[in-house]
């Protein structure tokens, strides 16, 4: 098992989002070829906290949105998305995150997640608990969904499948950091999503995982960070919750438009 200083990482992450939050009104957004936004700050994020990681680990690899990837491929892995919610910041919706997550053998062991506009740390370790803000994570699991109950999902997840027929109140926040730690934490019952990155989701997932739920796609397939890492995105949709509602949502989750085909 790879030994990391939790607290450490912790820092960087509030460090990160504080400079980010003094960064804002000198804020100059930008179109990616994709058409989604980049900025200085997420640029200038990222350096800092891929320099600040390589002090204390210089041997470990680093996976950035921004900049890609550094380092031997057989070495842990930081994959990190400097702000994921970059649209939510440039529109001033406070739902946006610095998040730094540690992959080993294809697996998240680690991460830690900051809202800087809502203070709140998020923070887990394999075999050791997810917390936020001090408070241990556990979520509750559930067979059948209540009309009040908040079910989370991605842009891309809520534009190509079929949800009229989910009880619930549906929840697209913008950052799928933000949406899985949420889940974790029971804020949102479960998070549904689509052709997300690994920088994206590792810090979350491993929080995810350590208060009981399971991230697995419509099929029950488990997702592969290894496989989301080789191909640069997930390969189709998938879920996040605990067990039994999982399988709930799998079940009743159809496709409006079909894996692989355009909108």
């Amino acid at each position: 098992m790879i030994e990391i200083d939790i607290e450490f990482v912790k820092t960087i992450a509030k460090e990160a989002g504080e400079r980010a939050i003094e960064m804002q009104n000198a804020m100059t957004p930008e179109l990616k070829a994709d058409n989604s936004y980049v900025t200085n700050i997420d640029r200038e994020t990222e350096r800092f906290v891929r320099g600040r990681l390589e002090e204390r680990y210089p041997d470990f690899a680093f996976l950035g949105e921004e900049f890609g990837r550094h380092g031997s491929d057989d070495a842990p892995l930081w994959a990190v998305d400097p702000i994921d919610g970059t649209t939510n910041m440039v529109f001033n919706i406070p739902i946006w995150c610095v998040s730094i997550g540690l992959i080993y053998q294809g697996e998240a062991i680690a991460g830690v997640i900051y809202l800087p506009r809502t203070n709140e740390l998020f923070w887990g370790v394999k075999g050791e608990g997810a917390f936020c803000n001090g408070v241990r994570l556990q979520t509750r699991d559930r067979s059948e969904l209540h009309p009040e109950d908040t079910l989370g999902f991605t842009s891309g997840a809520i534009k190509r499948m079929e949800t009229s027929l989910l009880t619930g109140r549906l929840r697209c926040l913008g950052s799928i950091a933000a949406d899985i730690a949420y889940t974790a934490r029971g804020t949102l019952c479960s998070l549904v999503g689509w052709n997300e990155g690994a920088y994206d989701m590792a810090a979350a997932l491993c929080m995810a995982h350590e208060a009981g739920c399971v991230a697995e796609h419509l099929n029950g397939e488990p997702l592969d960070l290894g496989r989301t890492l080789r191909e640069g995105k997930t390969h189709a949709p998938f879920v996040v919750a605990p067990p039994n509602l999982a399988k709930f949502l799998q079940e009743n989750i159809q496709l409006r438009i079909p894996v692989g085909a355009k909108e």
